[in-house]
């Protein structure tokens, strides 16, 4: 008998909600661009988008350890800054702020795509190790040598173990 029902994929699933509101935990984060464009190549936009994550930091209460933007995705360590504050909503609003600056930059339509990667960082994982990945993503992609080289990676805060 033939499937004659419309498919429909599975909604984003993410873990319980509150198991991103921890102030003892850091969370990895992956965000795309949209429709895997590759916005990300201009100093006004790169430094928007660099600029507003700090300022989200201090706004939310949280700390953000390693980031590194790179031409069509952000990757970046965070922590809540005390518990019930929710990485997720720091993810989210970060995006909305980040496109609504963006069109002050000349920017079109929508600069994220509406998903994204998030991974709790387990205490049995080396903090450091998930860092070192995310800094050496440029030179991965081969568009440096040496991560000190990229001027849109680095560390906001010391990484807390």
């Amino acid at each position: 008998m033939p499937w004659d029902k419309p498919y429909h994929p599975p909604k984003n699933q993410r873990l319980d909600p509150e198991l991103y509101a921890h102030a003892n935990c850091v969370y990895f984060m992956t965000i795309r661009a949209y429709m895997n464009h590759a916005p990300f190549v201009r100093f006004d936009l790169n430094f928007l988008a660099l600029e507003v994550l700090r300022e989200e930091q201090k706004r939310q209460n949280c700390l953000v350890f390693t980031y590194c933007l790179m031409p069509d995705h952000l990757h970046f360590l965070v922590s809540p800054g005390r518990d019930g504050i929710s990485a997720l909503t720091f993810t989210d609003q970060y995006k909305g702020k980040t496109t609504n600056a963006s069109w002050a930059v000349q920017w079109r339509g929508k600069l994220w795509q509406p998903r994204y990667f998030d991974h709790i960082v387990r205490t049995e994982e080396n903090l450091h190790a998930i860092s070192e990945y995310i800094l050496a993503n440029p030179v991965r992609k081969g568009l440096v040598e040496d991560y000190e080289d990229w001027q849109w990676g680095g560390q906001m805060n010391s990484l807390p173990y």
